[in-house]
Formats: structure tokens, sequence, C-alpha cells
């Protein structure tokens, strides 16, 4: 196997595996202060916190490999040079994400379980701001799965020496 091809596999699975870390931390935020998982399981049918986190990490980990097709391309070279640059792509991947599963995913999954609307968890202030705390949460668990993303990603794909914190060389992660 050539240095490339070394290259791009260690590219794929550092996606994969920097997707399903991320939306471990993106899952404890929607579950911790929103109790969203078992509104995600009930996406696919099973409304139950055991279905969402299973859909959730499903998910985290394609998109993660998403990031992958997106980003490891010449073009992107110079941002995946050094730790910042993987967060700021991958930072800019969740939010894409935001806005297509958000405003399009989202509501065709609803149209389809033929439900009229999502039942917006509340906050501890429930009233007219619930949807604007809603909608903020979900922004800040979307920075936090672009922030982990690019991070995990920079960790196993960068040399030793730009990612000093990470033991041993990027072969060996």
């Amino acid at each position: 196997m050539t240095r490339s091809e070394r290259k791009a596999r260690r590219a794929w699975r550092a996606g994969g595996v920097a997707g399903l870390v991320a939306g471990v931390v993106m899952g404890l935020v929607l579950h911790g202060i929103l109790a969203l998982m078992p509104t995600i399981g009930a996406l696919v049918g099973i409304e139950s916190a055991v279905a969402g986190w299973a859909v959730h990490l499903f998910n985290s980990t394609v998109f993660g490999l998403l990031f992958v097709a997106v980003f490891d391309h010449p073009f992107f070279d110079e941002l995946r040079r050094d730790v910042g640059g993987c967060v700021s792509l991958g930072v800019v991947h969740s939010a894409a994400l935001g806005v297509l599963t958000g405003g399009l995913l989202l509501p065709v999954s609803i149209g389809l379980a033929g439900a009229t609307s999502l039942p917006i968890p509340t906050l501890p202030f429930p009233g007219v701001t619930a949807g604007l705390e809603f909608g903020v949460v979900i922004a800040v668990a979307h920075l936090l799965y672009g922030t982990v993303l690019g991070g995990v990603f920079a960790g196993f794909t960068l040399e030793e020496s730009v990612v000093a914190w990470l033991p041993g060389a990027p072969t060996d992660r």
C-alpha cells in the first residue's frame, strides 16, 4: 500500500471516529438539556432514548465521513495543516449540517411521520422564549459537534509536531 493510500485510509478512519466522538458530545448536550433523544428516536418510529441515541450516533458517524468526503481535497490542504484549520472546517461543516438537517431533513421527516409540528421541549423558561432557547441549544450543540469533529480529526491525521498533545505518530493512532 502506498503512502497516499495509507493517508487516505487514515483520513476516512479519522472522519468516522471523529464523527462518533463529536456525536457523543453533541448528544450529551441535546439529551442533557433538552431531553431530545426520544424525539429523535420517534423520527424513525421508536420513541425512546436508546433509539434516539442509536440514530443520532449513526448519523454523526456518517456526517464525520461526509466531512472527509467534502474537505479531504487539495483545495483545503492549507486549512488541514493545523488544528485550528481542522476545527474551522469542522465548524463550517456542522453549521451547514445544522441548516440542512434543521431546515430540510427534519421538516420532511416530520411530514412523512404524519405530524404537523415537532414537540419542542422547553428549558426551565417555558413560554414565549422556549423556541429561541431551543434554537440556541441546538446551535451550541452543532458548534460543539464541529469543534470536536475538527479537533479529533486533526489528532488522527496531523503530524506529531503539530499535535504534540497526542502520543505517537499519526500512523500509530
